[in-house]
């Protein structure tokens, strides 16, 4: 079987659709099928430290007139020695601007200036191979785009792999009802639609009636379980000794991922056998901190780093997400680390919070900043005597249907009767 997977977000990127497929096609390419990538050329990006698969093959073609200059841009000041450029702060800061507007201009966003050169590698790649299937990851839209032009003009058996829906709370106001018409008309026109959780699935078929619910597939995120010879480890920041080391990794939000309550409660707690470990963009919550001992914000690390993090962590921080439709694939390589969960539960119905009680993986509670104070002090307690991991009797074969290696099985099944279809 040969597929071709239109992935915009594909290593060197770290992101979440750019993580699924790095191990799905991984996976995929495991169980002898040939995976072709049509993903854009972007050199100033670091490599990853673990390797894609040989039989994975990525075309990278160039990414457009804006980006291939930010690209330049970024190539050419990473090659300069520390403090001897004082411009490019401020080319960066255009770059920024300029990329704000962009996004407005083009449709659904700057990304899709990727399109022409993208679309011709494509027809090439169409006229030279046959495919069993093509796979449009999202996001971004252009990749939706390509797809769109691949189903009409080569007849493809087209599969759209949904990491949110196009629809979203946070779409702008000015062109919701744009991208609900956008969102319907690929619905209709693809072959399969894939999605990380049944309530997207209920969310599109409720918002789009006239789509068959019968062609949604939910294949959620997962966690590696395996590490390859050559792959080279990463380096963390170590936990300190003799204390709970508590492990956030992920992004905090205002609206909806907000860690004030947490905060509030670890500075009433005083605990000074606790460390909290805060890995991610989170600079502009450091106030929430201020002050409380054992507080560590290690910035942005890559990906294989925070997995290190979590499997060095006694304890595993989570919050809730508002949305019944999303759940951070963060959550499944925190089953992967193996370590017990503190989930705050921040609104209902909690996907999240289900699947850690369904699991026994960990402890779900309300966020609210007595109930935290006085469960983490029951937590430290029990760490105390040894006891923490004795708290919980994790599912560890259920657990198990969460690896990569099982949501590949899942995909593999799905292409496979894909190609069956007459």
């Amino acid at each position: 079987m040969r597929i071709l997977l239109i992935a915009y977000e594909f290593p060197p990127f770290i992101a979440a659709q750019s993580l699924r497929w790095f191990y799905l096609s991984d996976e995929l390419a495991r169980r002898g099928i040939e995976v072709h990538v049509l993903c854009p050329a972007l050199p100033a990006l670091p490599d990853y430290p673990v390797r894609l698969y040989d039989h994975v093959i990525p075309h990278r073609v160039w990414p457009g007139p804006y980006m291939g200059f930010s690209q330049r841009l970024a190539s050419s000041a990473l090659r300069k020695p520390v403090g001897s450029d004082t411009t490019h702060p401020v080319l960066w800061a255009v770059y920024r601007l300029t990329r704000q507007v962009l996004d407005q201009v083009l449709y659904p966003d700057l990304r899709t200036e990727w399109y022409p050169f993208a679309q011709s590698k494509l027809r090439s790649l169409l006229t030279r191979y046959h495919f069993d299937a093509l796979i449009s990851s999202y996001e971004p839209g252009v990749d939706i785009l390509l797809g769109l032009w691949a189903k009409k003009h080569f007849s493809q058996r087209w599969v759209i792999d949904l990491g949110d829906p196009i629809l979203t709370p946070y779409t702008p106001v000015w062109r919701r009802s744009l991208d609900r018409r956008f969102e319907r008309f690929v619905l209709r026109r693809a072959d399969r639609i894939v999605v990380t959780t049944d309530s997207v699935r209920d969310l599109l078929c409720e918002r789009h009636c006239s789509i068959d619910r019968s062609r949604f597939v939910s294949i959620p995120q997962g966690f590696p379980v395996r590490r390859r010879p050559g792959d080279r480890p990463p380096s963390v920041h170590l936990m300190p000794a003799n204390r709970m080391n508590i492990v956030f990794t992920g992004t905090f939000y205002r609206d909806f991922r907000s860690p004030e309550r947490f905060a509030l409660a670890l500075r009433a707690l005083a605990a000074p056998e606790a460390t909290l470990t805060i890995a991610g963009d989170n600079a502009r919550f450091h106030p929430l901190f201020d002050q409380i001992p054992n507080v560590r914000f290690v910035g942005r690390i890559d990906h294989f780093q925070c997995l290190e993090l979590q499997r060095q962590a006694d304890l595993l921080l989570n919050i809730g997400n508002i949305q019944t439709y999303q759940l951070p694939g963060k959550l499944y390589e925190y089953f992967g680390a193996g370590k017990p969960i503190l989930h705050l539960q921040t609104g209902a119905p909690d996907t999240g919070a289900e699947l850690i009680q369904s699991l026994d993986a960990g402890l779900v509670i309300e966020n609210d900043v007595t109930c935290i104070r006085e469960s983490l002090a029951k937590l430290i307690e029990a760490w105390r005597c040894g006891g923490l991991n004795a708290l919980f009797s994790p599912h560890h074969d259920a657990i198990r249907q969460h690896s990569w290696e099982n949501r590949a099985t899942a995909y593999h099944q799905l292409l496979s009767s894909l190609s069956a279809m007459v």
